[in-house]
């Protein structure tokens, strides 16, 4: 059983092509009480991860997909060092195919900018590559929103994104793909690369089996989770159930 957290809904992009070309069993945990993860200090990015974490191994799984690429670039080393089960993290994954292009550039939020997380690993892979990075902190407050196609989201867009020159962007947020349709609209001729896509060509595949039963955890407004989960997953959204990490 696969278990996967981020700082809310963005990680629903990675579950999609799970369930479009896996049969698994999925725990999925969104800290929707404490979203956005971007504007965070290291040190509380990794406490909130550990936290993230050690509810998922309660409910049985048998490893973790650190879905927000904030907590991928900032505490995924203490993770893998604290726990007992594989641990991967979207960064990497998403790294290993933007680095089959020579110019990239790399939108997401400002910890994960700051962290150059992106950079390093694209240049462990390709060490000539040319990466260019722009941070975009509002993305994630008005995806959280429900402002998929709102005009205030597609003027932000604009003014993050106009003058973008790259063979590949880099979609550096898990939250991204749900505006990716306005992003492409902005920077048409890049080759768009997501972490949902990318991290199923790093996962061990004899992991990913079951019956298909998805269940979903938030910490907060499980209302406004539902909305978004309906509108991207479809049917394969279930209902999310509302947990308090600091009881466990």
């Amino acid at each position: 059983m696969i278990g996967i957290f981020d700082s809310g809904v963005g990680g629903l992009t990675v579950i999609k092509p799970l369930i479009k070309y896996f049969k698994s069993d999925i725990i999925y945990l969104g800290d929707t009480a404490r979203v956005p993860y971007g504007n965070k200090s290291k040190e509380t990015v990794i406490k909130y991860s550990i936290e993230n974490t050690k509810f998922l191994l309660s409910k049985g799984v048998d490893f973790i997909i650190v879905a927000c690429n904030t907590a991928s670039s900032l505490a995924i080393d203490t993770l893998r060092s604290i726990f007992n089960v594989p641990i991967y993290g979207v960064v990497e994954s998403t790294a290993k195919v933007a680095c089959q292009f020579d110019s990239i550039a790399v939108i997401g939020t400002k910890a994960t900018i700051e962290s150059n997380a992106y950079e390093k690993t694209i240049k462990m892979f390709n060490q000539n590559a040319s990466v260019q990075q722009k941070a975009c902190p509002l993305f994630v407050p008005l995806i959280e929103e429900g402002l998929i196609d709102d005009e205030i989201t597609k003027l932000v867009a604009k003014r993050y994104l106009n003058g973008i020159q790259a063979q590949a962007l880099v979609l550096g947020c898990t939250h991204y793909p749900l505006i990716k349709h306005i992003i492409k609209e902005i920077v048409p001729n890049a080759q768009i690369i997501d972490s949902g896509t990318s991290i199923i060509n790093t996962i061990d595949k004899n992991m990913l089996k079951g019956s298909g039963k998805i269940e979903f955890y938030a910490t907060d407004s499980p209302e406004n989770f539902s909305k978004i989960g309906k509108l991207f997953l479809g049917e394969n959204f279930n209902g999310v159930k509302l947990v308090d990490l600091e009881e466990l």
